[in-house]
């Protein structure tokens, strides 16, 4: 197994803040990703993303399909990838995007996201009160890289944790609602 640099597997981009003119839209042009996002979303919801009319997207790093992203600043460093992109994604600032050359997208998103990994990366952190993950510490993370067919066992095996995460996330929602309206139900029944 081979021990590689990030930057050796993959172009990392860290665009910087959007400051252009925005509004929510229905008919928007481009969605936004803030650092909420990444930290509230897994696996990472594309379609809840604020839709908004954006002037100049085309002049703006976009957010590509299996892009790896991840806060470059905060508490918790998770990354998330991206997928069934179809329309245009731009990051607000402080995300680091990363497009791996090398590796298999599904495998370096579970690499990224150990906990071993998460600990080097709390190591490489600058700042006292906000603490952030600059681009040059971000390079600098060692990746074990085993062979393709590793790579793509685990990736797939990581995958179908989150898809199983997002059906239970799904089956908790509907018994949510479903209990709410028994409840709602019962307090009508009595109040009639």
């Amino acid at each position: 197994m081979a021990l590689r640099f990030l930057d050796d597997i993959a172009e990392i981009a860290s665009p910087l803040t959007f400051r252009g003119e925005f509004s929510q839209s229905q008919d928007g042009n481009v969605r936004l990703l803030t650092i909420k996002d990444l930290v509230s979303m897994n696996p990472l919801d594309v379609k809840a993303l604020s839709l908004v009319q954006a002037a100049k997207p085309a002049s703006r790093i976009s957010i590509a399909d299996q892009d790896i992203l991840m806060p470059a600043r905060g508490q918790n460093y998770p990354a998330r990838i991206v997928t069934n992109v179809l329309e245009t994604i731009l990051p607000t600032g402080q995300v680091h995007i990363i497009r791996s050359r090398s590796v298999d997208p599904q495998y370096l998103i579970w690499f990224l996201n150990r906990k071993s990994t998460q600990a080097q990366i709390a190591s490489r952190l600058t700042g006292s009160t906000i603490q952030s993950l600059t681009k040059k510490e971000l390079m600098k993370l060692k990746i074990e890289v085993p062979s393709r067919e590793i790579q793509t066992m685990i990736g797939e095996l990581n995958f179908l944790r989150l898809r199983r995460e997002i059906a239970r996330k799904e089956l908790q929602n509907i018994e949510d609602q479903e209990i709410d309206e028994v409840c709602e139900l019962a307090v009508r029944g009595q109040n009639a």
